[in-house]
């Protein structure tokens, strides 16, 4: 739900989200995870969580806060700095509209608004880039009511040119990168004929040519994240057809290849294309991909079963999947060997989820029942991530030594106020980044 996809992406990802996840997604994963923890005795709040939970978040059980005295702490390793984080992409758009000026908080004073959210303790950034998204140079359409169509997300978002100078403001201002590289569900027209390694090589090339205008203006995220929330995963709708290809055993074993969860073991390797393809572009560009992490991004409604998939005890294989018919899929035969071998749980390190009330409709403005559903859900979702942490354990080499192989970081959060109701916005936003804090896997949270 990112700003600054372009117009026929965000209509793909917003069709996303309504994806529901079939019973066997459900049952091999998070109902797999649920059960271990009440075998061993201990009580889930990914159970148990109340949704009449409204006035603060429960104190987290069984984890480390990040307050605590630790061992990295005791052995002189500095814990990780919370990322106090925002979307900016959109910014530029957002300065070229005739008439926009903006203030710092005193709501007289002019100023650059990165530096607002500098000097406001604001350390984090995340733009997005998209599948086809034009490179630049960008030109901005201020005809048409470009202030109704703000209002409507209808504006013309631009190309990665304006991306590259909005982050190279905020890395100026010392901020932490991240990147959100973007498929979309669509299968572009011209990858549609294409097998399996085809379709690999065809990812590839578009995470490099999307990671590659930064990289040539030397700015090296220091995470990158695949798809914006991603629900169902990624390419499995044909463009010419609207056909989505996770029906039948000829597109679940890969002879029609697709990026769907219903079809892990494809999936995983194209997230592994992903991340060799970006550390290749990395590499050649001269730069080190020892500091730069890799992740995927959720939808808060579905963290708790698609991270269970990828991280939790029962995980799906990426190398085996029997369908409902029976038949045993040969991905040996389908998928490169270099990309069915290497483990996607181990490359893809940071767990991104979104936090938006439930739920988050214009009717829900003047209602407390977008409030009172987040706090419960929200809960689940910060326990359930802590858990998968503690169980991959802490690193004891490299840069991040002492920190956890596994970190959360909230992506992105919003809720349905109007302008009136700014100061609940305010309310809002503190209890959810202090309930964050409260976790010591995680890095923190973008708005």
């Amino acid at each position: 739900m990112g700003d600054t996809t372009p117009g026929d992406v965000r209509g793909e990802l917003e069709r996303d989200l309504s994806f529901t996840p079939n019973a066997d997604l459900e049952s091999s994963c998070e109902a797999d995870y649920l059960q271990q923890d009440a075998a061993a005795g201990t009580q889930s709040s990914s159970a148990s969580a109340s949704k009449s939970e409204t006035s603060a978040f429960p104190t987290p059980t069984n984890v480390t806060t990040r307050n605590a005295t630790s061992t990295a702490t005791s052995n002189g390793i500095q814990p990780q700095a919370f990322w106090a984080g925002a979307t900016i992409d959109a910014l530029p758009r957002m300065e070229a509209i005739p008439g926009r000026t903006f203030y710092d908080f005193d709501g007289t004073t002019v100023k650059d608004p990165i530096s607002i959210l500098a000097d406001a303790g604001v350390n984090a950034f995340r733009v997005e880039t998209a599948n086809g998204q034009c490179l630049g140079p960008t030109t901005f359409n201020n005809s048409d009511n470009p202030l109704g169509r703000e209002l409507l997300f209808q504006l013309d978002w631009g190309c990665i040119d304006i991306k590259v100078k909005t982050t190279q403001r905020a890395v100026a201002k010392g901020m932490k990168f991240q990147l959100t590289i973007n498929m979309g569900t669509k299968i572009p027209a011209a990858w549609e004929p294409y097998n399996y390694e085809q379709m690999a090589n065809a990812v590839s090339n578009e995470t490099k040519r999307q990671l590659q205008p930064f990289l040539d203006a030397s700015l090296l995220p220091d995470i990158i994240l695949l798809e914006n929330e991603g629900t169902g995963g990624y390419l499995f709708e044909e463009e010419t057809t609207g056909h989505a290809r996770i029906h039948s055993d000829h597109e679940l074993c890969g002879q029609s290849p697709n990026g769907n969860m219903a079809s892990f073991p494809q999936l995983a390797g194209l997230y592994k294309a992903q991340v060799q393809a970006c550390n290749e572009a990395i590499t050649t560009a001269g730069m080190s991909t020892s500091a730069v992490r890799y992740g995927l991004h959720s939808h808060g409604q579905y963290v708790d079963w698609k991270e269970g998939c990828v991280h939790g005890p029962a995980a799906r294989s990426q190398t085996n999947l029997t369908t409902s018919n029976g038949t045993i899929c040969d991905f040996a035969s389908v998928i490169p060997s270099s990309l069915l071998s290497s483990n996607v749980s181990q490359l893809l390190t940071i767990m991104g989820f979104s936090a938006y009330p439930d739920p988050m409709t214009p009717l829900d403005i003047y209602s407390t029942a977008s409030e009172e559903a987040t706090p419960g859900r929200l809960n689940k979702t910060l326990n359930l991530l802590q858990g998968y942490a503690e169980a991959y354990g802490k690193l004891d080499t490299g840069p991040f030594v002492g920190q956890y192989k596994l970190q959360s970081l909230g992506v992105e959060y919003g809720t349905s106020y109007t302008y009136a109701q700014v100061s609940r916005q305010q309310n809002h936003t503190k209890l959810m980044w202090d309930a964050v804090k409260a976790y010591d896997s995680f890095l923190g949270m973008q708005w």
